[in-house]
């Protein structure tokens, strides 16, 4: 993801410089030859000079960072987080650093189709917000929220959200492939179909719903389908599943335990 995302931003701001800090030899070397920024290997003074820093690692390693981060940041940097689950709190004391921005991203930034909402600490001023947003516009779409908890709630829609459209994807081409079509053309239906499908919702002005409607005749093989998710109350337990994903987000991002036991893994 953060790959992706440097990839991205490098393209659509050429004239802003950027350093990628990676451990890993071979990634540090891959992302070089594909993007041409400055590489460093470890954290440690480079950072100064920067006026933002990204921090785009797993949730787990976070807090083994903090102590090589926390020295190199100048109380006026603007540090941006993409870890899912790390609260603006913990980053705050694990970095003693306040200028911070917590990022929910999703997966379709690989091919610069994202969705991310952010929420910035209120010492972070409107022009670096405005920064933060530019830069991640580049990747898709971009919103920022007004709480931190929302993030959480941002969590179960955008960022859980393409597994359960691959979710659909999959029961949809196990019946295609029930009712007699090849496993290719199982897959070639169903991606077309929700490429589609997305595609009409955008150049659309109505609403998901109306559009559904749209294609539901009465009396027809659509509302056979729909009355069906209906008396299964589908739709029900969808929405049941997204406040589950909000409930595990919020238990995540509150758990000391959790972020104890990252310690030692």
């Amino acid at each position: 993801m953060g790959g992706a995302m440097l990839e991205s931003m490098m393209q659509a701001f050429p004239q802003h410089q950027f350093l990628l800090v990676e451990k890993d030899e071979a990634k540090r070397q891959r992302l070089h030859e594909r993007t041409g920024c400055l590489t460093h290997e470890s954290l440690d003074a480079c950072l100064l000079d920067a006026d933002q820093v990204w921090l785009a690692v797993k949730p787990q390693v976070a807090p083994l960072l903090f102590d090589d981060l926390a020295p190199n940041l100048r109380p006026e940097q603007v540090l941006v987080s993409v870890m899912a689950g790390v609260t603006l709190q913990t980053l705050g004391q694990g970095l003693n650093h306040d200028r911070l921005i917590r990022v929910m991203p999703n997966t379709p930034f690989l091919v610069g189709e994202g969705m991310s909402a952010f929420y910035a600490n209120p010492i972070v001023s409107t022009e670096e917000r405005e920064q933060v947003q530019q830069l991640l516009s580049v990747c898709g779409k971009c919103l920022e929220v007004s709480s931190e908890t929302a993030i959480d709630a941002a969590t179960a829609v955008s960022g859980s959200g393409p597994a359960y459209v691959f979710y659909l994807a999959e029961h949809m081409i196990t019946a295609a492939e029930q009712l007699g079509f090849s496993p290719d053309d199982a897959h070639l239906l169903v991606k077309q179909t929700l490429r589609g499908a997305a595609l009409l919702w955008e150049a659309q002005t109505v609403d998901a719903g109306t559009l559904r409607r749209q294609v539901t005749s009465p009396g027809g093989t659509t509302e056979a389908a729909v009355e069906h998710f209906e008396a299964f109350q589908v739709g029900a337990h969808l929405q049941k599943g997204l406040l589950q994903a909000y409930r595990r987000a919020q238990e995540l991002a509150g758990s000391p335990q959790s972020s104890k036991s990252t310690k030692t893994e």
